[in-house]
């Protein structure tokens, strides 16, 4: 049996969430704790998504996710992750970027991104 506080250091899973006009929608969720750092990365889920893209509700669904995993929210770093996607046009091709956002204490607000280099690690 995993020991609770070791579960929470480290997720990788699906995570489901309620898209536009209540659309069921999934992305991949990756979380990792050190210390007083928490790195989330939601993980486009193209071809395995009926619903909406996570990069159009990454301030919905970071505020999900900060309620379910009992996450500081203030302190969160989110990336949006668009894997590779087999085309000869840049705009498929695997990307991150950083949804950089305000808590107001209930939500995320005033969006902006920044695009990141590849995540390779967090330890």
């Amino acid at each position: 049996m995993i020991h609770m506080e070791e579960k929470k250091k480290y997720i990788d899973e699906i995570f489901h969430f309620s898209g536009k006009w209540e659309m069921p929608s999934l992305c991949g969720l990756w979380i990792r704790r050190k210390d007083n750092e928490t790195l989330v990365i939601l993980t486009e889920m193209y071809e395995e998504n009926p619903g909406s893209s996570v990069t159009g509700m990454v301030a919905i669904v970071a505020a999900e996710v900060v309620k379910k995993y009992d996450i500081d929210p203030e302190t969160a770093v989110f990336i949006v992750h668009n894997p590779e996607r087999s085309s000869k046009y840049e705009f498929f091709a695997e990307s991150f970027y950083q949804a950089v956002m305000k808590w107001d204490g209930n939500a995320y607000q005033s969006l902006k991104w920044l695009k990141v280099p590849k995540i390779t690690t967090f330890t």
